[in-house]
């Protein structure tokens, strides 16, 4: 009796080996990472319709990592089932809210270079200096609220600014400056 409970062991055995070697062979290929979407093309401007909670998956099953007020825009990169992936561009960690908190922004998206965008500017929330105009360049630098920056042009949403302390030129995303009021 226990040679063919041994027998039918071996066989299971045997069998769950073959499979799980033949579901290894059909795997595909990793992608290059030169061959994955750029997050600041795929980004689409939102804005909150009411007070929402950051989730870290796309349902409530998942813990609340952030609370978002009614009226803030959110940078939106995809969506999975009735929730959408949001990303910061404060270096906090993305996550999840429901898609009916939120709706296009319909305010201008500024695209390019912006000729206008040159002067004094004054940043409206504590935010990160980077080294070129995107998430994935490196933090070069962190700013307090307050701060007042040079800004020598406008490329992609991000305002180049010149440093006070003759350090290479840093980007900072437009939605947390503006323009300085002269005194």
């Amino acid at each position: 009796m226990t040679r063919y409970v041994n027998l039918i062991m071996a066989s299971l055995l045997v069998v769950s080996i073959s499979l799980a070697a033949s579901a290894c062979k059909n795997k595909e290929k990793p992608v290059a990472i030169k061959e994955l979407p750029d997050l600041n093309e795929q980004t689409r401007a939102y804005v909150t319709v009411e007070r929402t909670k950051v989730r870290a998956g796309p349902g409530t099953q998942f813990r609340a990592i952030a609370d978002i007020s009614p009226d803030a825009k959110v940078n939106v990169v995809g969506k999975d089932g009735d929730w959408v992936l949001i990303v910061s561009k404060k270096g906090n960690a993305p996550g999840y809210i429901e898609m009916a908190s939120v709706k296009a922004w319909e305010g201008e998206v500024k695209e390019g270079l912006n000729p206008q965008a040159e002067g004094k500017y004054e940043t409206v929330a504590d935010t990160q200096v980077r080294s070129g105009p995107g998430l994935h360049y490196p933090v070069v630098a962190n700013i307090a609220k307050g701060t007042k920056l040079n800004v020598v042009e406008e490329e992609k949403g991000w305002l180049k600014v010149e440093s006070k302390r003759g350090n290479k030129p840093g980007y900072v995303d437009a939605s947390l400056a503006k323009p300085a009021v002269e005194r």
